[in-house]
């Protein structure tokens, strides 16, 4: 895998790393935590994919939009596509004071991230091995 590309994967198992670590918390969790590290690992796994096929991306933490670059790459991650979106939305509402995501929206949060890391790091090292 190739420097930058690896660097982006690492960045996102961090991500979700931390996200695991934050919802296992028993006293005073922090579930905005959960939810935005979830999203960031899922933005950074998109991203590495990108890069190690050499396709440009734009500056954007949206989802979506770096899920509809894959398309040609990964069209399997369609089955994503509503997972993506909830994380963004998600990722998009901890902005707002008001919004306290509870446990089940943390653990959801968790959960897609982590079945979309499972599909990412299969394309990462499949393509890994296909170039060796």
């Amino acid at each position: 895998m190739q420097t930058l590309t690896a660097a982006w994967a690492q960045k996102a198992e961090a991500d979700l790393d931390t996200a695991r670590r934050e919802i296992r918390v028993e006293e005073g969790p922090n579930y905005d935590a959960v939810c935005f590290h979830a999203q960031q690992s899922a933005l950074k796994y998109l991203k590495a994919r990108l890069l190690k096929a050499d396709i440009p991306f734009p500056s954007t933490s949206h989802l979506v939009v770096l899920l509809e670059l894959c398309m040609d790459l990964e069209p399997e991650w369609e089955v994503f596509r509503p997972h993506l979106r909830s994380l963004n939305h998600l990722a998009a509402q901890l902005e707002d004071p008001e919004c306290n995501p509870d446990g089940p929206m943390a653990a959801e949060a968790y959960s897609l991230a982590r079945a979309f890391q499972d599909k990412a790091r299969a394309a990462l090292e499949h393509d890994a091995e296909s170039v060796n």
